[in-house]
């Protein structure tokens, strides 16, 4: 059986290419949370911001009132919300990182 090669150094795609660089800032060190700590923070999101990028197209697809109607968002709703969501990733590409970070909990 013969060994796999190894490519050269100089032949490698990524010779010559600049080192990765982080794209947002490294998280504050210090320890992580313990899985209790984190099941405890479950009952704790926040998810009224996605109240305020729904569009009326996807209010009236979750049987919502209509835009200027206030929306108080529950678990139950976000998951109705984040389905929705994930069937249309234009949708989601056009929502701000926050928003986004809750559809994807």
């Amino acid at each position: 059986m013969s060994q796999p090669t190894q490519p050269e150094p100089q032949n490698s795609r990524m010779a010559g290419q600049p080192a990765p660089q982080p794209v947002h800032p490294t998280p504050p060190e210090g320890g992580r949370p313990s899985f209790d700590e984190l099941t405890a923070q479950t009952g704790t999101t926040d998810y009224s911001p996605l109240a305020a990028h729904l569009d009326d197209e996807t209010r009236s697809a979750l049987g919502l009132p209509p835009a200027p109607a206030k929306l108080s968002v529950d678990r139950g709703l976000a998951q109705q919300i984040r389905t929705y969501l994930i069937e249309h990733p234009a949708k989601i590409a056009s929502l701000p990182d926050g928003v986004r970070d809750l559809i994807h909990l």
